[in-house]
């Protein structure tokens, strides 16, 4: 049977059931408050846990009180260091091998020049991993704090030499592609933009765009090398829109308007880049119309023939018309429906007497210059139009000399 306890009158309350951690016979004093308490920083990041139990309630005790993000923090310095290190002696390969093609008498293959390249994007994205955890925790609010311990602890790696590395990776792809017996091929243009654009160097862009289109080209198996030239107007020598996007970003973000434009002129106005869009967005629809009239005559046959009415040639020959002024009048509909929206505009519009296809052809050029207007003019659409300054005046004279308008008065917010 149970035992049951009576408490008599006047005796003191009975004790609530507390945890085998309180009532360990082991532990000779009560856990007190002061106990529990969140240690500080610096002994949380130097002492490890003091006791060490069995049960689950103190695992978990301890697992809730593991600073596991300044652990995280403190281990970035020696990441850094290490990721360093190995970038130096990867660098000094790099370095080696652009010097002896450099100093060849012989074209440069395609084949080396994207992989010496690609080992410099690999060592550029392992130092935006390492800097991207860092970046984010400026932002929290207890990042002074943390900055603090680590000031008091030990001091980060300083950014020097981080720089340091940047300078010659940045220099050392810029080089190469400078270099005239290096052929800027499709695939190392894009290496190249990718590489600049981590770092965040926007500098030789234009030129770099203008040696696409018009650098000549090295012959291969030549001693001395020969050269051939290649034409500026060519399909392949057209920039890619999402490269020059990328190099204009970075462009905008320096705040730097001659580089902008420069970078604008020398991708989105290239005669290439005209003619590769007319190729790749137009060709099909062309090509669609100038078999429009064939189409029609044979589907106005099979109808002359499905009937009983009228003479088989007249009946051809209304179906014929009708068919193709269907065709007609719905593609123009749609190509001056194309040509004639303005909704993606915003501070950059065409001026008026511009063709219509001179719009379209140049749509990604005046999208560029509104993105350009846009990050120099006040971000209040209410205070658009009252920019004042050398650069802005600048500004509106090359859109104005390309055939539009800045803050086309009918547009502009609340002057409809």
């Amino acid at each position: 049977m149970g035992t049951v306890f009576i408490r008599p009158q006047g005796a003191h309350k009975m004790r609530r059931a507390v945890c085998q951690f309180c009532e360990s016979p082991k532990r000779s004093q009560a856990v007190s408050y002061s106990s529990l308490q969140r240690p500080s920083l610096r002994q949380a990041l130097q002492e490890p846990a003091c006791h060490a139990s069995n049960t689950q309630f103190e695992k978990d005790f301890t697992q809730a009180l593991a600073p596991r993000p300044f652990v995280a923090r403190s281990l970035e310095p020696r990441r850094l260091a290490s990721s360093i290190s190995n970038a130096k002696s990867t660098l000094s390969g790099i370095k080696e091998k652009c010097e002896s093609i450099q100093q060849s008498d012989k074209a440069a293959s395609e084949e080396d020049v994207v992989a010496l390249l690609q080992q410099c994007l690999h060592i550029v994205e392992s130092f935006v991993k390492i800097q991207e955890p860092h970046e984010k925790e400026k932002s929290n609010a207890t990042s002074s704090l943390l900055d603090l311990e680590e000031k008091a602890g030990k001091k980060r790696m300083p950014k020097k030499e981080e720089r340091r590395t940047v300078d010659v990776i940045s220099q050392l792809a810029t080089e190469l592609l400078l270099d005239d017996k290096v052929f800027i091929s499709a695939d190392v243009l894009e290496l190249y933009t990718k590489i600049q654009v981590l770092l965040k160097r926007a500098d030789y862009f234009p030129q770099i765009f203008s040696m696409y289109a018009n650098k000549p080209i090295p012959e291969a198996n030549t001693s001395p090398v020969q050269f051939r030239q290649q034409n500026p107007k060519d399909i392949k020598n057209a920039v890619p829109s999402d490269l020059a996007n990328s190099a204009l970003d970075i462009a905008l973000e320096q705040k730097n308007l001659s580089l902008a434009l420069a970078i604008i002129d020398t991708s989105f106005c290239a005669p290439a880049f005209n003619k590769a869009k007319l190729f790749k967005k137009a060709a099909l629809p062309i090509t669609g119309l100038a078999t429009a009239p064939l189409a029609s005559y044979v589907v106005a046959t099979w109808a002359a023939n499905m009937q009983n009415t009228m003479d088989p040639s007249m009946a051809t020959g209304i179906a014929f018309t009708a068919t193709l002024a269907y065709m007609g009048f719905t593609s123009s509909v749609g190509v001056i429906a194309i040509a004639t929206s303005n909704d993606q505009m915003e501070r950059v519009t065409w001026a008026p007497g511009i063709p219509l296809r001179h719009r379209w052809l140049r749509e990604e050029e005046r999208g560029a210059l509104d993105r350009v207007a846009v990050a120099w003019g006040f971000k209040n659409p209410w205070k658009r139009g009252e920019e004042e300054g050398e650069e802005w005046d600048s500004l509106r004279e090359f859109i104005g000399m390309r055939g539009m308008i800045l803050d086309k008065t009918e547009l502009m917010e609340g002057m409809e």
